[in-house]
């Protein structure tokens, strides 16, 4: 690992000079509220996600600095962010991974601008992410958040169970007509013998569709299989509105009235659903490239497994277009958008905090752990040697306290600690699901100004796509739910929308 020289005694002189002139906590501290959401589950003897060795460990080491944090657990919703901002109770340090709901904060004049703040409090900070990550986090030129680096952008895949296909004598599908011949195939046939009432052709599918008004949607890649792949489309145009959509709506109805989704796709929780799976009652899933493959107790696919021997789930590419492709959305390269409200009183602590986060030796303690605990450095690369105890004591805690991302050790270290990361081994399908994931994938459009349209019209928008979206694919009458929800997009400013984004386009495609 190749260290930078941070001079980070300055740094500490300065947050104890903001804690020594007024507004600290009772300790004599400054006190910087920062948020927190559960990525992980929480083994067994290590606490809560706010009180635990980890939290313990950041408290203490910004305690030598001046300043007292106190961690907010907060869900990770886009609702949750939403109230917190609208009742004043957001912490300090604060973020979401929606990209509209920070620029809507942003053009209600909900947070501090960090970019002065930058040179005296962050120099971490453009040092580690660079302009190239720095100016996802503006919104009219105006730095109102750090976004944090992802480092992996592979985002949706699809999963199959071998097992029932081996036992069909079928082949993997390899597209939407050939999905339903197999879903159709499981239904009749019950391959797994788990029975009838039980049986689930396409399971853990979506209850709601989080916010297709923009792209945080978990059938995305189903929905834009329908779609001619077109990024001035892209940029202009609302998904629900594009050429495909409607057909795309009438295919999940058509799947659910045959019995081909779960049944209770609109009432059953993650958990649940998740549950469903593991005990194997379910032929295919469509999810996060890495949903079946996880490293910990509650992977799906080492309890499917241990619950049904033999069973297994491959990753398929089922979702192409009339072109022939297989298009999917990748993340961009941003997770979170962390942002100080400006409510706070201290956004320079708030940027100190994120310097701090991004200096090397902090780093990379979150990242690996303990050097001689959880990992040895080899060649510059962490080497873990005892998994089970790398995530029992640590791996569960580091993605909630490593809200600026993936840094600052460069792809190579990246790619070595994930490659070694497993606990469980799946024949190199949770490679092959990351390639398909990746394929001829594309990025949602980016806006970086304010958009007084979508901020005004985007939250009414994603209601009503939130309302309609369980009646377009459970109701007998498709048409009249379709035609509906489109009349309720029309009065709820989708028009407006579309004109905004459309001039935006013009206007830069000229540029």
């Amino acid at each position: 690992m190749v260290k930078r020289l941070v001079i980070l005694c300055v740094l500490a002189i300065e947050v104890v000079v903001l804690a020594s002139a007024g507004g600290g906590g009772e300790s004599g501290l400054e006190t910087l509220r920062v948020m927190i959401v559960e990525r992980e589950s929480i083994p067994d003897g290590q606490g809560s996600i706010k009180d635990n060795p980890w939290t313990a460990y950041v408290q203490e080491q910004m305690a030598g600095r001046g300043v007292d944090v106190r961690f907010v657990a907060i869900g990770g919703s886009q609702v949750a962010h939403t109230i917190m901002m609208a009742t004043n109770t957001a912490p300090d340090v604060s973020f979401t991974h929606g990209r509209l709901l920070f620029q809507k904060f942003a053009a209600d004049g909900g947070l501090h601008d960090l970019g002065p703040l930058l040179d005296t409090y962050g120099p971490n900070i453009p040092t580690v992410l660079g302009d190239e990550i720095l100016r996802y986090g503006r919104v009219d030129g105006v730095q109102y958040a750090i976004p944090s680096r992802r480092e992996d952008d592979a985002r949706y895949a699809s999963f199959i169970r071998k097992d029932w296909l081996d036992a069909l004598g079928l082949d993997p599908p390899t597209n939407r007509e050939e999905l339903t011949d197999v879903l159709q195939a499981f239904r009749d046939n019950d391959p797994g013998n788990v029975g009838a009432e039980k049986l689930i052709p396409w399971g853990w599918f979506t209850e709601d569709p989080g916010t297709f008004y923009e792209s945080d949607f978990k059938l995305f890649d189903v929905m834009y299989s329908f779609f001619e792949h077109d990024e001035a489309a892209n940029m202009t145009e609302i998904w629900p509105r594009r050429d495909g959509f409607r057909e795309f709506m009438a295919w999940l109805n058509d799947l659910y009235r045959r019995g081909l989704i779960e049944r209770e796709f609109a009432t059953d929780n993650f958990t649940i659903k998740t549950r469903k799976v593991m005990n194997g009652e379910v032929g295919f899933v469509h999810a996060h490239y890495l949903y079946p493959y996880g490293q910990n107790s509650a992977s799906i696919q080492a309890n499917l497994q241990s619950n049904v021997p033999g069973a297994e789930l491959i990753p398929v590419d089922v979702f192409q277009n009339d072109a022939g492709e297989y298009r999917g959305l990748r993340y961009l390269p941003v997770q979170y958008y962390v942002f100080s409200p400006s409510r706070s009183r201290r956004p320079e602590v708030a940027v100190a905090y994120m310097n701090w986060l991004l200096e090397d030796d902090i780093a990379w303690t979150l990242s690996f752990g303990v050097t001689g605990e959880h990992h040895t450095v080899q060649e510059g690369m962490p080497v873990i040697d005892d998994l089970r105890h790398f995530y029992d004591t640590f791996g569960y805690a580091s993605p909630s306290l490593r809200i600026l991302g993936d840094y600052p050790f460069g792809s190579d270290v990246y790619e070595f600690a994930r490659e070694q990361q497993r606990i469980y081994e799946y024949s190199g399908n949770d490679d092959i699901a990351r390639q398909m994931a990746l394929g001829d994938s594309f990025t949602e459009p980016v806006f970086d100004e304010r958009m007084p349209s979508m901020a005004r019209y985007g939250p009414g928008l994603i209601k009503i796509a939130e309302q309609y979206w369980v009646e377009m694919i459970t109701e007998e009458d498709f048409d009249a739910a379709y035609e509906e929800f489109m009349a309720k997009a029309v009065d709820r400013g989708v028009d407006n929308v579309e004109a905004e984004r459309r001039e935006y386009y013009l206007r830069r495609s000229g540029e």
